[in-house]
């Protein structure tokens, strides 16, 4: 059986300081950021955060398009059902991002990789390998809008000027995804969209924290070479409504 292979280069460019917490402390600083290679390394992203953020991106663009998604960490007795309901076979679900990601019933299909330092082969340049500041920051009563006693706390912060750079793979049967013909397959087109509308990633987001551009390097599929305005053009025309249509009568590609 012939299979759908998918390769994605891309690289996270900050537009401020960003968090992500490696869960360890010193003396001085409360909240240490996450490095390859222990405290003199570069900060980099975790392949598991990466994919976690882009499902959830994913599930919301699902349902901006009037499609189903289905949360697969269950949290009601309704979300669970629904879980029980489209425990299947991948080629028979009508939920395009289990068909992206995979599910417990087939296993994963999508595989994220750590977003590590982009080595830019520039002699010149300067971006700071282990540079970081600590900031401190006090915890707020959101009753009383006051601060906590006791809660002053300081995280270390890494810097904006430090690009990384990742990769996706996704491996799918033939008979799991959908296309126009033989065109570029729905579930891909709708993970190019997911992973340029991410804007922020790690800790503290709502204190402005971890803001970022996603860039799209290299889009490979089959062995052909995709740019993205190509992957975003399916996305944009794909009918969505028949694509669901297709799935529900068994008639999926």
């Amino acid at each position: 059986m012939q299979m759908q292979r998918l390769n994605l280069t891309y690289s996270v460019v900050w537009d401020g300081l960003w968090h992500v917490g490696s869960g360890f402390r010193t003396a001085a600083t409360d909240r240490l950021i996450q490095r390859q290679g222990g405290r003199d390394g570069k900060p980099f992203l975790p392949g598991s955060q990466i994919k976690g953020v882009l499902r959830h991106t994913c599930e919301r663009l699902a349902l901006a398009l009037g499609l189903e998604a289905v949360d697969p960490h269950a949290t009601s007795p309704d979300q669970r059902q629904q879980l029980v309901a489209h425990f299947k076979p991948l080629r028979h679900t009508t939920l395009i991002v289990d068909r992206l990601f995979g599910t417990r019933f087939q296993g994963d299909c999508l595989f994220v990789d750590n977003a590590v330092a982009k080595l830019t082969g520039d002699p010149d340049d300067d971006t700071p390998a282990t540079t970081s500041i600590v900031r401190a920051r006090t915890a707020m009563d959101r009753v009383t809008r006051t601060v906590k006693e006791g809660h002053l706390f300081t995280t270390e912060l890494a810097d904006q000027r430090l690009r990384l750079q990742g990769s996706i793979r996704a491996r799918h049967a033939s008979n799991v995804l959908t296309r126009d013909d033989d065109g570029f397959p729905y579930e891909y087109s709708l993970l190019v969209a997911g992973l340029l509308s991410i804007d922020a990633f790690g800790g503290d987001k709502s204190t402005g924290l971890g803001r970022c551009r996603m860039t799209l390097d290299e889009v490979t599929w089959n062995s052909q070479q995709r740019t993205p305005d190509e992957c975003l053009a399916t996305f944009e025309e794909a009918d969505w409504k028949l694509m669901i249509e297709m799935l529900r009568e068994g008639h999926a590609q």
